[in-house]
């Protein structure tokens, strides 16, 4: 029979375990588009701990800023930040920033960060977002920066970190996925970057669509042209290569381009990727 101090002390914990449960169970709702759930979630997560002050609730406070960022405001997210330690309040500010187009900004508030004193995770969000702002404001060293996200994402194993922090870079993976050699972890990059795109879909409508619909088929052909080869698309959709190329054909000309690269652009701008 447990003691009473046993008792009392798992007791003590319950409300901390739930907490950590819900915000865990809103990330799930976020990964499949329910922005909604997610934060009515969080917000039960945070009514667990009202009667506490726990540090622990800034947590929730972040992740409601990032879901209202993921919907388009970025007035509540500012506010949210001002509860969270110096470091997590930049990091959220500049992308607070990123999202409204201020690449300076974005750059100023990281700049501001004390880089030594980050941990792992932070200083790679930092890099990340960094990269965002280059990729955003059309400067030259964009690809540098980016291939060093890549490299310390690779380093650190954070997978997740690199695919979710910063749209523009996510948009810059798939963009660029033709470049991209036969590396396995560039390619499930890439992969995770095309399910991201197709989550903030469903949140935000596509700004015109081609002339003429695609077929199920010339859709299910452009849907494998970021990650795969034409033997591959052929080979995973039992279908000849030049089948493959006939739909591509009628992809190319559907979405008003001349190559598989222009396609991927044109694609991504379409929210058809």
């Amino acid at each position: 029979m447990p003691s009473r101090r046993g008792a009392s002390r798992s007791g003590h914990f319950r409300p901390v375990f739930e907490f950590l449960a819900l915000l865990d169970r809103a990330q799930v709702w976020a990964a499949r588009g329910q922005i909604d759930a997610a934060l009515a979630t969080t917000d039960a997560a945070r009514r667990v701990l009202a009667e506490r002050k726990s540090p622990l609730s800034a947590r929730a406070d972040e992740q409601e800023a990032l879901l209202r960022l993921a919907l388009g405001d970025v007035q509540s997210p500012a506010v949210l930040a001002g509860r969270l330690s110096a470091p997590r309040r930049q990091l959220l500010l500049a992308r607070v920033a990123l999202a409204a187009g201020d690449d300076r900004a974005a750059i100023d508030h990281l700049n501001e960060l004390p880089v030594a004193d980050l941990t792992p995770r932070a200083a790679l969000e930092r890099q990340i977002l960094l990269a965002g702002a280059a990729i955003q404001g059309g400067d030259p060293r964009a690809a540098i920066i980016t291939h060093g996200v890549l490299e310390a994402g690779r380093r650190g194993g954070f997978f997740n970190t690199v695919v979710t922090t910063a749209p523009p870079v996510t948009a810059y993976l798939v963009e660029h996925a033709t470049q991209v050699q036969q590396d396995p972890f560039l390619q499930q990059l890439i992969a995770a970057a095309l399910e991201v795109r197709a989550t903030r879909q469903a949140q935000s409508p596509p700004h015109g669509l081609p002339a003429e619909p695609m077929t199920a088929a010339e859709q299910r052909v452009l849907k494998l042209l970021p990650t795969s080869t034409y033997p591959e698309i052929a080979e995973a959709l039992y279908i000849s290569r030049n089948t493959v190329k006939t739909h591509l054909r009628s992809v190319y000309q559907k979405l008003g381009v001349s190559s598989r690269s222009e396609a991927i652009e044109r694609a991504v701008d379409l929210q058809l990727l």
